[in-house]
């Protein structure tokens, strides 16, 4: 009886590459997962015959077969997040050239699915995780301790993070901005506050309460709403929180894609910015000097976050002792939607 031919995928192989470029499929694996540890020469010969014959390395089998993987997991609320775009392709310069790359998952801010999403990504085998602006349920916090990978939690600043927590004090960062547009004589002034990061939104409203009580100034104008936070959120709620303080002369918003609606909608309405309403955000982003006035808003340093977040993953896979906490300055960025005239 004739054995049974092994159907032939018509994927190339390791050993196709190694074939094709004369070395072992030993220092293939190697430009694969360390390319670093290999002559230049012999890494661009292998990956020209990569690039040639379509090679798709097997991760999954790579990773169990090493107990380790070049993979690093991003969980996020979603890709519109505030800053995401800036802090993953920070984190990218820096963790590529090492050999290492990334796979980006959301959970559009749904906390049914999120503990599923982070089982998910650790059936991948990365060699880190890194959670940005994302809330992490019990269950999350059990598997990721005992997956035993450095686990980054990025946004607000944690006192007790499950392993490296990078991020800015978002209530210094609101004080910073009522304190400034204060003295500019505003009075009047609401807060809108969209779905962030659970500690992000304590230390938001924390810093809140402070500022304005030290200004002997009511802090019980505030919209805190589950929507999340972008400019179709700000158009939708900036009827309804004019409605409730007429009086309103400075918004508030938690982050510029929120201010940014906020303006838009204040354009429709035929209301003038500043001269009727002020409005301020949280973030620097692109949008806040396109839109138009420019918007006032407070630096968050998304990009040093990206970069520093990679630094202390390969530091901390090398076995590395590194900083648990690392909280980085915000700057405050007067511009014209809050000019006083």
């Amino acid at each position: 009886m004739k054995a049974k031919q092994r159907r032939n995928s018509g994927k190339s192989t390791l050993a196709d590459v190694a074939r094709m470029t004369g070395v072992s499929t030993m220092t293939v694996s190697r430009v694969l997962r360390e390319p670093e540890k290999v002559s230049p020469q012999v890494r661009e010969k292998i990956e020209a015959a990569i690039s040639e014959l379509g090679y798709v390395p097997n991760l999954a089998a790579s990773s169990l077969a090493s107990s380790t993987s070049r993979l690093i997991t991003l969980v996020v609320p979603s890709t519109s997040t505030p800053g995401c775009s800036q802090f993953s392709e920070a984190l990218h310069q820096v963790l590529k050239p090492k050999g290492y790359n990334m796979i980006l998952a959301e959970d559009h801010f749904t906390a049914a699915d999120e503990s599923r999403l982070v089982e998910m990504m650790l059936s991948y085998n990365p060699a880190a995780m890194v959670m940005y602006q994302f809330d992490s349920s019990e269950e999350s916090n059990n598997l990721l301790l005992k997956s035993t990978i450095p686990v980054v939690q990025v946004g607000g600043t944690i006192a007790t993070p499950l392993g490296i927590n990078i991020g800015t004090n978002f209530g210094l960062a609101i004080k910073q901005l009522i304190n400034a547009l204060a003295l500019k004589g505003f009075h009047n002034i609401a807060l809108l506050c969209a779905a962030h990061e659970h500690h992000m939104v304590q230390q938001i409203l924390s810093g809140w309460h402070s500022a304005m009580l030290s200004l002997n100034q009511s802090p019980h104008r505030v919209v805190s709403t589950s929507l999340p936070p972008t400019v179709q959120t700000g158009q939708q709620l900036l009827p309804e929180i004019l409605l409730n303080w007429p009086e309103l002369d400075l918004l508030i918003c938690t982050s510029d894609e929120l201010a940014s609606g906020a303006i838009a909608a204040c354009h429709k309405k035929g209301i003038s910015v500043p001269a009727q309403l002020a409005i301020a955000g949280l973030g620097d982003g692109d949008i806040a000097q396109v839109c138009s006035p420019a918007l006032t808003t407070v630096a968050i340093p998304y990009k040093q976050m990206g970069t520093l977040t990679g630094k202390l993953i390969l530091q901390a896979i090398q076995g590395e002792e590194v900083e648990e906490n690392s909280t980085l300055p915000t700057q405050l960025m007067l511009r014209g939607s809050t000019a006083v005239h």
